[in-house]
């Protein structure tokens, strides 16, 4: 139990440095309307290293902390991650999961039904009709800046567990 409760604390650190980071400097990089998800990583190492309840408390809380600061209807992410960490959960009971380029796959695909499903959930809640021609145009971008974040931050949560000793 110390080790679930002790990676989910570090996932939560990494939680609010990562929406701190999306909610500032990532404004300031040149890419325009793409907004890279840095939490979606979190979620899917929760998913891929702790397969308790810590870890779809995990899930929700990070979508939860999400919800709070994007100002969108409450509860979008957090459906979103805890959908996010299920399917990510029953993948890695079936497949070898052990390697970056699996990690990276995943990462990717996660950004892919993250967004699909916030924009499923705000077009049935709001009964209107969704953008979904800028949604397809940029969240394959989103996705795969999000792949490319994905070793350096599976490598820094890595070091933290070591560190705190939660191997």
């Amino acid at each position: 139990m110390k080790v679930g409760m002790g990676l989910l604390a570090l996932v939560m650190i990494a939680a609010v440095v990562g929406v701190l980071l999306q909610t500032t400097v990532v404004h300031l990089l040149p890419l325009g309307p793409i907004m890279p998800d840095l939490v979606v990583i979190l979620c899917v190492y929760l998913a891929l290293h702790e397969h308790t309840v810590a870890g779809a408390l995990g899930a929700f809380l990070l979508g939860y902390f999400v919800d709070n600061f994007s100002g969108n209807v409450l509860g979008l992410h957090a459906f979103s991650m805890s959908l996010i960490f299920v399917l990510v959960y029953l993948l890695a009971r079936q497949l070898w999961m052990d390697n970056v380029v699996a990690n990276v796959a995943v990462v990717f695909a996660a950004s892919l039904v993250k967004a699909l499903s916030v924009a499923l959930l705000l077009a049935f809640y709001l009964s209107a009709d969704y953008p979904w021609g800028h949604l397809f145009s940029t969240v394959w971008f989103e996705a795969a800046i999000a792949a490319m974040f994905t070793p350096f931050v599976f490598s820094i949560l890595d070091g933290g567990r070591r560190v705190w000793g939660l191997e």
